[in-house]
């Protein structure tokens, strides 16, 4: 009989360590065939980081999260369907940031990839091209960012109040002249050349930040990998 490997993430993860045995899995935080992420978005989004690829399960544990697919604290019947393997996996988009083609300055993110200004007080130029088009020749603002459809509800949708379920979309962050978000096909490659400015380039909530500044690249593009999110009925 093969066992399910199971992975917990999250501060309150020992509410439910202790009932994976009583549902007969094994705790392995090495090499785990499931992830069990306790919390909420930024929660699942860490795990995401840690166990990228490796099929992951929501447990709410958090009033505002808003992609919790089950109860909180509700965790017979996440292990119960996990046992039963009564479940679909749904593939998600990533979204993936290099700086210069320098594969040590390089990001993944589910929701977004992001360039912020470094300096709150003073604003960031940006050229944005898309598949080698100039699309917008001067953007002057707090940055951009560049989001998944999975990502479209956070912090794409608290710049734009939009939400978008195909595609990448790109926002401007408090630009100084409105720039309507782009909604691109989810090949195009988009790439932010900095005009003026020093900023720094973010991934969901990594707590890695790589500064930019005038004449560097970030080129964004889809991810090879893929996230898988468990859905319970």
């Amino acid at each position: 009989m093969i066992v399910m490997k199971v992975a917990i993430v999250g501060l309150a993860r020992r509410l439910i360590e202790n009932k994976l045995k009583e549902y007969g899995f094994e705790l392995d935080k090495k090499n785990p065939d499931v992830v069990i992420s306790v919390g909420g978005d930024g929660t699942a989004l860490y795990a995401e980081r840690v166990y990228p690829g490796i099929p992951r399960v929501m447990i709410k544990h958090s009033k505002i999260c808003e992609k919790c697919k089950v109860g909180e604290h509700d965790f017979s019947k996440v292990l119960d369907a996990l046992k039963k393997k009564k479940y679909k996996i749904k593939e998600e988009i990533k979204v993936e940031g290099i700086i210069n083609n320098d594969p040590t300055k390089k990001l993944v993110g589910l929701n977004e990839i992001g360039i912020h200004h470094k300096i709150p007080t003073k604003t960031i130029r940006l050229r944005i091209r898309v598949n080698n088009k100039i699309v917008v020749d001067e953007v002057i603002g707090d940055g951009i960012v560049v989001a998944t459809p999975y990502g479209s509800t956070a912090y794409f949708y608290s710049i734009t109040r939009k939400k978008f379920y195909k595609s990448i979309g790109v926002a401007f962050n408090n630009s100084k002249e409105f720039i309507e978000p782009l909604i691109l096909r989810d090949d195009s490659v988009i790439e932010a050349q900095v005009l003026r400015g020093l900023g720094l380039v973010t991934a969901d909530n990594d707590e890695r930040m790589i500064p930019i500044s005038k004449g560097d690249v970030l080129k964004v593009q889809k991810a090879r990998q893929k996230a898988r999110i468990i859905e319970i009925g």
